[in-house]
Protein backbone atom coordinates (compact mmCIF):
# COMPACT_ATOMS: atom_id res chain seq x y z
CA UNK A 1 0.00 0.00 0.00
CA UNK A 2 1.30 3.36 -1.00
CA UNK A 3 1.45 6.25 1.70
CA UNK A 4 0.64 9.71 0.45
CA UNK A 5 3.04 12.40 1.84
CA UNK A 6 2.13 16.10 1.68
CA UNK A 7 4.89 18.71 1.64
CA UNK A 8 4.59 22.46 2.33
CA UNK A 9 7.19 24.60 0.64
CA UNK A 10 8.25 27.42 2.98
CA UNK A 11 10.09 29.11 0.17
CA UNK A 12 6.89 30.12 -1.52
CA UNK A 13 5.33 33.46 -0.91
CA UNK A 14 6.68 37.02 -0.76
CA UNK A 15 9.76 37.58 1.47
CA UNK A 16 8.08 40.73 2.84
CA UNK A 17 5.34 38.66 4.35
CA UNK A 18 7.81 36.68 6.38
CA UNK A 19 8.44 38.07 9.84
CA UNK A 20 11.61 36.93 11.57
CA UNK A 21 11.21 35.65 15.06
CA UNK A 22 14.22 37.61 16.46
CA UNK A 23 15.61 40.80 15.01
CA UNK A 24 19.29 41.70 15.40
CA UNK A 25 18.44 44.78 17.49
CA UNK A 26 16.12 43.00 19.91
CA UNK A 27 18.75 40.32 20.39
CA UNK A 28 21.78 42.46 20.98
CA UNK A 29 20.57 45.94 22.27
CA UNK A 30 17.31 45.96 24.20
CA UNK A 31 15.55 49.30 24.04
CA UNK A 32 15.92 51.46 27.22
CA UNK A 33 12.75 52.44 29.01
CA UNK A 34 11.97 56.12 28.65
CA UNK A 35 9.97 56.31 31.87
CA UNK A 36 13.03 55.80 34.12
CA UNK A 37 14.93 58.64 32.40
CA UNK A 38 12.08 61.07 32.84
CA UNK A 39 11.78 60.20 36.56
CA UNK A 40 15.48 60.96 37.16
CA UNK A 41 15.17 64.30 35.43
CA UNK A 42 12.15 65.26 37.53
CA UNK A 43 13.95 64.27 40.73
CA UNK A 44 16.98 66.38 39.86
CA UNK A 45 14.81 69.38 39.18
CA UNK A 46 12.99 68.83 42.46
CA UNK A 47 16.21 68.66 44.45
CA UNK A 48 17.50 71.83 42.76
CA UNK A 49 14.30 73.68 43.68
CA UNK A 50 14.53 72.51 47.31
CA UNK A 51 18.19 73.59 47.54
CA UNK A 52 17.33 77.02 46.12
CA UNK A 53 14.49 77.46 48.61
CA UNK A 54 16.80 76.47 51.48
CA UNK A 55 19.40 79.01 50.35
CA UNK A 56 16.74 81.70 50.24
CA UNK A 57 15.60 80.83 53.75
CA UNK A 58 19.18 80.86 55.06
CA UNK A 59 19.86 84.20 53.41
CA UNK A 60 16.70 85.61 54.94
CA UNK A 61 17.63 84.23 58.35
CA UNK A 62 21.14 85.70 58.23
CA UNK A 63 19.81 89.02 57.00
CA UNK A 64 17.25 89.09 59.82
CA UNK A 65 19.91 88.33 62.42
CA UNK A 66 22.13 91.07 61.01
CA UNK A 67 19.26 93.56 61.24
CA UNK A 68 18.47 92.54 64.81
CA UNK A 69 22.14 92.92 65.84
CA UNK A 70 21.91 96.67 65.10
CA UNK A 71 18.81 97.25 67.23
CA UNK A 72 19.46 99.77 70.07
CA UNK A 73 18.06 97.44 72.75
CA UNK A 74 20.81 94.93 71.94
CA UNK A 75 23.66 97.44 71.63
CA UNK A 76 26.21 98.59 74.22
CA UNK A 77 25.18 102.05 75.41
CA UNK A 78 27.54 102.76 78.32
CA UNK A 79 31.16 102.05 79.30
CA UNK A 80 32.43 102.18 82.89
CA UNK A 81 36.11 102.15 83.86
CA UNK A 82 37.61 100.86 87.11
CA UNK A 83 41.19 100.70 88.41
CA UNK A 84 42.58 103.62 86.40
CA UNK A 85 44.46 106.07 88.62
CA UNK A 86 47.01 107.66 86.28
CA UNK A 87 45.29 106.92 82.95
CA UNK A 88 42.21 109.17 82.41
CA UNK A 89 39.02 107.10 82.42
CA UNK A 90 37.52 109.27 79.67
CA UNK A 91 40.47 108.43 77.44
CA UNK A 92 39.88 104.70 77.96
CA UNK A 93 36.16 105.10 77.26
CA UNK A 94 36.81 106.99 74.03
CA UNK A 95 39.29 104.36 72.89
CA UNK A 96 36.81 101.53 73.50
CA UNK A 97 34.14 103.51 71.66
CA UNK A 98 36.48 103.85 68.68
CA UNK A 99 36.80 100.05 68.52
CA UNK A 100 33.05 99.46 68.77
CA UNK A 101 32.26 102.16 66.20
CA UNK A 102 35.20 102.23 63.81
CA UNK A 103 33.26 103.75 60.92
CA UNK A 104 32.71 100.50 59.05
CA UNK A 105 29.40 98.75 58.50
CA UNK A 106 29.98 95.00 58.96
CA UNK A 107 27.18 92.49 58.53
CA UNK A 108 26.82 92.13 62.31
CA UNK A 109 27.13 95.06 64.68
CA UNK A 110 30.43 95.27 66.62
CA UNK A 111 28.59 96.94 69.51
CA UNK A 112 26.06 94.14 69.92
CA UNK A 113 26.03 92.85 73.51
CA UNK A 114 26.59 89.27 72.34
CA UNK A 115 28.97 89.92 69.45
CA UNK A 116 31.26 92.76 70.62
CA UNK A 117 35.03 91.91 70.36
CA UNK A 118 35.83 91.53 74.06
CA UNK A 119 39.28 89.92 73.70
CA UNK A 120 40.29 92.38 70.98
CA UNK A 121 39.38 95.32 73.25
CA UNK A 122 41.45 93.88 76.11
CA UNK A 123 44.54 93.31 73.96
CA UNK A 124 44.21 96.69 72.28
CA UNK A 125 44.04 98.53 75.62
CA UNK A 126 47.21 96.79 76.82
CA UNK A 127 49.05 97.63 73.59
CA UNK A 128 47.83 101.21 73.22
CA UNK A 129 48.31 102.38 76.83
CA UNK A 130 51.81 101.42 78.08
CA UNK A 131 50.85 102.10 81.70
CA UNK A 132 48.02 99.53 81.56
CA UNK A 133 49.43 96.13 82.48
CA UNK A 134 46.19 94.19 81.95
CA UNK A 135 42.55 94.87 81.09
CA UNK A 136 39.40 92.85 81.58
CA UNK A 137 36.04 93.62 79.94
CA UNK A 138 32.81 92.18 81.37
CA UNK A 139 29.04 92.63 81.64
CA UNK A 140 26.76 92.04 84.62
CA UNK A 141 24.26 89.80 82.78
CA UNK A 142 23.62 88.17 79.42
CA UNK A 143 21.64 91.04 77.92
CA UNK A 144 23.15 93.92 79.91
CA UNK A 145 23.88 96.90 77.66
CA UNK A 146 26.67 98.31 79.87
CA UNK A 147 30.23 97.00 79.96
CA UNK A 148 32.84 97.34 82.70
CA UNK A 149 36.50 97.85 81.80
CA UNK A 150 38.70 96.90 84.76
CA UNK A 151 42.36 97.82 84.27
CA UNK A 152 45.50 97.12 86.27
CA UNK A 153 48.15 99.81 85.95
CA UNK A 154 51.89 99.24 86.22
CA UNK A 155 53.57 100.32 89.44
CA UNK A 156 56.83 102.29 89.28
CA UNK A 157 59.65 100.12 90.58
CA UNK A 158 62.74 101.83 89.17
CA UNK A 159 63.82 104.55 86.79
CA UNK A 160 65.71 104.27 83.54
CA UNK A 161 67.68 107.39 82.71
CA UNK A 162 69.70 108.68 79.78
CA UNK A 163 71.39 112.07 79.97
CA UNK A 164 68.73 114.43 81.36
CA UNK A 165 65.67 112.26 80.68
CA UNK A 166 64.26 109.62 83.01
CA UNK A 167 61.44 107.12 82.61
CA UNK A 168 59.45 104.88 84.92
CA UNK A 169 59.77 101.10 84.68
CA UNK A 170 58.02 98.29 86.53
CA UNK A 171 59.57 95.28 88.25
CA UNK A 172 59.62 93.38 84.95
CA UNK A 173 61.75 96.07 83.32
CA UNK A 174 58.95 97.46 81.12
CA UNK A 175 59.34 101.21 80.57
CA UNK A 176 55.88 102.75 80.50
CA UNK A 177 56.02 106.50 81.15
CA UNK A 178 58.29 109.52 81.23
CA UNK A 179 59.12 111.23 84.51
CA UNK A 180 57.63 114.69 84.24
CA UNK A 181 59.38 117.71 85.71
CA UNK A 182 56.38 118.20 88.01
CA UNK A 183 56.38 114.60 89.25
CA UNK A 184 55.63 114.18 92.93
CA UNK A 185 58.13 112.79 95.40
CA UNK A 186 56.07 109.61 95.75
CA UNK A 187 56.55 108.84 92.06
CA UNK A 188 60.26 109.67 92.13
CA UNK A 189 60.85 107.54 95.23
CA UNK A 190 61.64 104.45 93.16
CA UNK A 191 64.06 101.89 94.49
CA UNK A 192 66.74 101.89 91.75
CA UNK A 193 68.03 103.91 88.81
CA UNK A 194 69.34 102.05 85.73
CA UNK A 195 71.08 103.08 82.54
CA UNK A 196 71.89 101.48 79.21
CA UNK A 197 70.58 98.13 78.03
CA UNK A 198 68.00 99.40 75.50
CA UNK A 199 67.89 99.17 71.75
CA UNK A 200 69.04 102.31 70.00
CA UNK A 201 65.69 103.89 69.31
CA UNK A 202 64.11 107.27 69.85
CA UNK A 203 61.07 105.56 71.37
CA UNK A 204 62.04 104.52 74.89
CA UNK A 205 58.53 103.84 76.20
CA UNK A 206 57.51 100.29 75.45
CA UNK A 207 61.00 98.79 75.65
CA UNK A 208 62.26 96.39 78.32
CA UNK A 209 65.42 97.03 80.28
CA UNK A 210 68.00 94.20 80.39
CA UNK A 211 65.64 91.61 78.89
CA UNK A 212 66.74 88.21 80.14
CA UNK A 213 69.16 89.62 82.77
CA UNK A 214 66.95 91.77 85.01
CA UNK A 215 65.78 88.95 87.35
CA UNK A 216 69.38 88.06 88.18
CA UNK A 217 70.29 91.73 88.65
CA UNK A 218 67.44 92.27 91.10
CA UNK A 219 68.41 89.16 93.08
CA UNK A 220 71.97 90.48 93.40
CA UNK A 221 70.80 93.93 94.46
CA UNK A 222 68.57 92.39 97.11
CA UNK A 223 71.39 90.24 98.49
CA UNK A 224 73.74 93.23 98.54
CA UNK A 225 71.16 95.17 100.53
CA UNK A 226 70.84 92.30 102.99
CA UNK A 227 74.65 92.20 103.24
CA UNK A 228 74.81 95.74 104.61
CA UNK A 229 75.32 97.67 101.36
CA UNK A 230 73.12 100.33 99.76
CA UNK A 231 72.92 99.67 96.01
CA UNK A 232 71.40 102.51 94.00
CA UNK A 233 71.05 100.61 90.72
CA UNK A 234 73.53 100.34 87.90
CA UNK A 235 74.21 100.31 84.20
CA UNK A 236 74.79 97.77 81.46
CA UNK A 237 78.23 98.29 79.94
CA UNK A 238 77.99 95.72 77.15
CA UNK A 239 76.48 92.30 76.40
CA UNK A 240 78.44 90.69 79.26
CA UNK A 241 79.17 93.26 81.96
CA UNK A 242 77.14 95.23 84.49
CA UNK A 243 78.18 97.91 86.99
CA UNK A 244 76.41 98.27 90.34
CA UNK A 245 76.62 101.67 92.00
CA UNK A 246 76.38 102.09 95.76
CA UNK A 247 75.30 104.94 97.98
CA UNK A 248 78.68 104.50 99.71
CA UNK A 249 80.28 106.12 96.65
CA UNK A 250 81.94 103.22 94.84
CA UNK A 251 80.93 100.79 92.11
CA UNK A 252 81.23 97.04 91.55
CA UNK A 253 81.79 95.38 88.19
CA UNK A 254 80.57 91.87 87.45
CA UNK A 255 79.56 89.72 84.48
CA UNK A 256 76.18 88.19 83.74
CA UNK A 257 75.99 84.58 84.83
CA UNK A 258 78.03 84.96 88.00
CA UNK A 259 76.46 83.70 91.21
CA UNK A 260 74.82 86.47 93.25
CA UNK A 261 75.69 84.99 96.64
CA UNK A 262 79.32 84.49 95.66
CA UNK A 263 79.57 88.09 94.44
CA UNK A 264 78.11 89.42 97.69
CA UNK A 265 80.49 87.31 99.79
CA UNK A 266 83.54 88.29 97.72
CA UNK A 267 82.66 91.99 98.00
CA UNK A 268 82.51 91.68 101.79
CA UNK A 269 85.86 89.88 101.86
CA UNK A 270 87.54 92.45 99.62
CA UNK A 271 86.30 95.41 101.63
CA UNK A 272 87.43 93.70 104.83
CA UNK A 273 90.90 92.96 103.48
CA UNK A 274 93.92 94.91 104.72
CA UNK A 275 94.45 97.07 101.62
CA UNK A 276 90.84 98.37 101.59
CA UNK A 277 89.64 98.15 105.17
CA UNK A 278 88.18 101.53 106.16
CA UNK A 279 88.79 103.05 102.72
CA UNK A 280 85.29 102.77 101.23
CA UNK A 281 85.08 106.56 100.79
CA UNK A 282 88.31 106.53 98.76
CA UNK A 283 87.34 103.58 96.61
CA UNK A 284 86.28 104.16 92.97
CA UNK A 285 85.38 100.61 91.95
CA UNK A 286 85.97 96.92 92.60
CA UNK A 287 86.16 94.53 89.65
CA UNK A 288 84.84 91.02 90.43
CA UNK A 289 84.54 89.80 86.86
CA UNK A 290 87.41 87.35 87.22
CA UNK A 291 87.10 84.21 89.33
CA UNK A 292 90.57 84.09 90.90
CA UNK A 293 91.56 87.76 90.78
CA UNK A 294 90.04 90.93 92.16
CA UNK A 295 90.97 94.38 90.91
CA UNK A 296 90.20 97.68 92.59
CA UNK A 297 90.93 101.35 92.03
CA UNK A 298 91.18 104.15 94.54
CA UNK A 299 90.32 107.66 93.45
CA UNK A 300 93.24 109.34 91.75
CA UNK A 301 95.28 106.12 91.64
CA UNK A 302 95.82 103.34 89.09
CA UNK A 303 94.09 100.00 89.13
CA UNK A 304 95.55 97.46 91.58
CA UNK A 305 95.14 93.68 91.86
CA UNK A 306 94.10 92.51 95.31
CA UNK A 307 96.47 89.55 95.52
CA UNK A 308 95.25 88.66 98.96
CA UNK A 309 91.97 87.31 97.60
Amino acid sequence: MTRSVKVIDLRKGSPRSQTPLFTPRSWHEPERPKRRTSLRTKRRKGRAIVAFVILLLLAGLVGGMAWVSYLPQFSINSIAVAGAEHTPAALIQNYVESILHDGSRPMFSRSNVLLYPREHIERSLENFFPRIKSAQVSRESLLATAIMVAVEERNPYAQWCAENECYLMDEEGFIFDAVAASATSSILATQYVFRGGLASSSQVIGQRFAAGHLPGILVLLKLLGQGGFSPLGGSIENDQDFVVRFNEGFAMKFSFGQDAQTLTKNLQLVLGSEPLKGKESQLEYIDLRFDNRVYYKLRGETEVENVGQ
